[in-house]
């Protein structure tokens, strides 16, 4: 079950990036993102109560949403900055180490154990979105470079380092809450504290980049919305059920979905060997994490 789970929250990440991209018009990534978010804790909240999932939180909830809630945070604006500073294919590749540092992390904080053949999976997935990120575009050694020299890599480094604190401490949250009810935690909590923040970052941030239609900035903020939600769903259920690393890890199938998705919607062409390389080694990773997870 919670294969399926990882795969439907990959679905829905693919989803939101597709539909973010197209509202980041009128109110700025700030704006966007405190948009969809509140969109998708909105149905999430609908489908808490009308389902009847609420229950009396544990004592380690209230820690885990002020641990999360701030790391969440902290990962969404500095995955802003470093897609601003750098070229998404200097950003994208070092994402592909989120499922190494998420299956690190919870070894050390909640002693999940991956087997042999599932951390060569995990392994296999980090590279495959690695290679995919690339592009074809770059030295494939620039991207970690950049963690060292390059103001985008940096970010895109404490990026990847905040939302592997997040992933660990959502096993807490959902123990403490339930998956559905902690779901609507970080989709509001975090639509509410990126408000708070807003004023205190960069006024690029919090600005449009050009005039869009309204109609048209309100259809494709319900939809990354919607899809959001979808994503939690997925993926706050998952990690319910499995180890962290290996839910990360097939949810970073929704990079491949992009990449397919730019390919067949957007007639996207270039790098077309590396980026078969990448899509198989996603495949291969993904398939070993199913097999033996």
């Amino acid at each position: 079950m919670w294969i399926w789970l990882s795969l439907l929250s990959a679905v829905g990440a693919a989803g939101v990036g597709f539909a973010l991209k197209r509202s980041l018009t009128c109110a700025g990534a700030v704006g966007a993102t405190v948009a969809y978010r509140a969109v998708g804790g909105g149905l999430l909240l609908a489908l808490v109560v009308g389902a009847g999932l609420a229950r009396p939180v544990g004592s380690d909830y209230v820690w885990a949403v002020a641990i999360a809630i701030p790391f969440e945070l902290v990962g969404t604006v500095a995955f802003t900055l470093a897609l601003r500073e750098g070229e998404l294919s200097l950003v994208s590749p070092l994402f592909g180490l989120l499922p190494v540092t998420v299956t690190l992390g919870a070894a050390l904080a909640l002693g999940e154990q991956p087997t042999a053949g599932a951390l060569a999976g995990i392994g296999l997935v980090a590279v495959g979105v690695y290679v995919l990120g690339l592009g074809g575009a770059r030295g494939l050694w620039e991207p970690l470079r950049a963690l060292a020299t390059h103001p985008a890599g940096r970010w895109a480094g404490v990026s990847v380092l905040a939302w592997s604190v997040t992933a660990v401490v959502h096993k807490i949250g959902i123990a403490a809450s339930g998956a559905m009810p902690w779901a609507v935690t970080l989709a509001l909590g975090s639509a509410v504290a990126l408000l708070a923040a807003a004023p205190f970052l960069p006024r690029s941030l919090r600005t449009a980049p050009e005039v869009a239609s309204p109609t048209s900035w309100l259809g494709w903020t319900a939809a990354a919305g919607a899809l959001y939600a979808v994503q939690q769903v997925g993926l706050q259920n998952a990690l319910e059920r499995a180890p962290a690393g290996y839910v990360i890890a097939l949810s970073s199938v929704s990079i491949l979905l992009g990449v397919v998705a730019g390919i067949v919607l957007l007639r996207e062409r270039g790098a077309g060997r590396s980026r078969l390389g990448g899509a198989g080694l996603v495949t291969l990773g993904a398939a070993l994490v199913a097999i033996y997870g």
